[in-house]
């Protein structure tokens, strides 16, 4: 069921012609163009205009100036504007305020016997805007159902169309025309129809093909420069190198340089080695004279016997 979304009163989408009209009366002109507007739907009934034809309709006195006699009134009334007979007649609609005060309402043509009424601009410029975007929104959809594969290096990549074939046909055609001879190698041969279905399988084969391996090689290279670039970033530094670390040398101890061990005094007995071990560095002395004092050894020698 088609619903009419137009107010009752709009007739912007609609037209008037009355072809027996014209017929009976002839070619429009500036003097009936007015006359054959009244027939329409676009004419008021309660208007000014009809009023004043219904008060000399039974005088037979014809309206010699419609328009000064218009000027004693107010309300609604129409007027014809502009002419261009036989083609164009523009017809205003509007409220009479004062005698020198009008207030246009809308506006009506006749175009080629036929009377539109002309839109308002602000269903002008939606009707634009509305054409606009589903141009538009087409061109997209169209944009989005050829769109490429997507690649992690490059995305979104528009291959470059290979200029077609035929304009090689073309141009061996346009020589023939001209009289030239089109050389052997460039006149093209007839195929059956089976041969041209596995050319055009083969081509679409290799096409399929060279851009699977082109999405591999991009996929492969971004990879390695991935990898590249994290071994790179999470490197840990080197470690400096460790100094040697000086021995000290070990002091010997102040006492005998002899290898001759010293004489054990009686009463002691001899010490062995010690397994202590040595200290790496020698004891702090004291200053002199402190400290306790050390007995002085005395060898006490034997008696010969007589």
């Amino acid at each position: 069921m088609d619903v009419d979304l137009h107010p009752p009163d709009d007739y912007s989408h609609r037209f008037f012609i009355w072809h027996e009209w014209i017929q009976a009366h002839g070619p429009l002109t500036a003097e009936n163009a007015f006359d054959y507007f009244t027939t329409s739907m676009f004419y008021d009934k309660q208007s000014n205009n009809q009023v004043l034809r219904m008060q000399t309709m039974h005088t037979g006195l014809p309206l010699v100036n419609e328009a000064e006699e218009l000027r004693r009134f107010t309300g609604i009334e129409f007027a014809l504007v502009h002419a261009e007979p036989p083609s164009l007649f523009i017809i205003h609609k509007r409220d009479r305020l004062s005698p020198d005060e009008v207030r246009p309402l809308a506006v009506y043509f006749i175009l080629n016997n036929r009377i539109y009424q002309s839109p308002d601009v602000y269903t002008l410029i939606s009707n634009r805007l509305l054409t606009s975007l589903h141009s538009l929104q087409k061109s997209l959809d169209t944009l989005r159902s050829h769109r490429p594969a997507y690649t992690p290096r490059t995305g979104f990549v528009w291959p470059i169309a290979e200029p077609p074939a035929t304009d090689a046909a073309a141009a061996g055609k346009k020589r023939t025309a001209e009289g030239e001879s089109v050389p052997a190698a460039e006149e093209p041969e007839e195929l059956s129809s089976s041969e041209r279905g596995l050319a055009a399988s083969a081509t679409a084969d290799t096409a399929a093909d060279s851009k699977r391996q082109q999405n591999t090689l991009l996929l492969l290279n971004a990879m390695r420069t991935t990898a590249l670039h994290a071994h790179e970033s999470f490197q840990l530094p080197a470690a400096p190198p460790e100094e040697p670390v000086p021995e000290t040398p070990v002091t010997a101890t102040a006492g005998r340089s002899s290898m001759t061990p010293a004489p054990v005094p009686r009463g002691t007995t001899p010490k062995g080695p010690s397994n202590a071990p040595t200290p790496q560095d020698p004891p702090a002395r004291g200053p002199p004279g402190g400290g306790k004092k050390k007995k002085k050894r005395t060898l006490t020698m034997p008696t010969p016997a007589p």
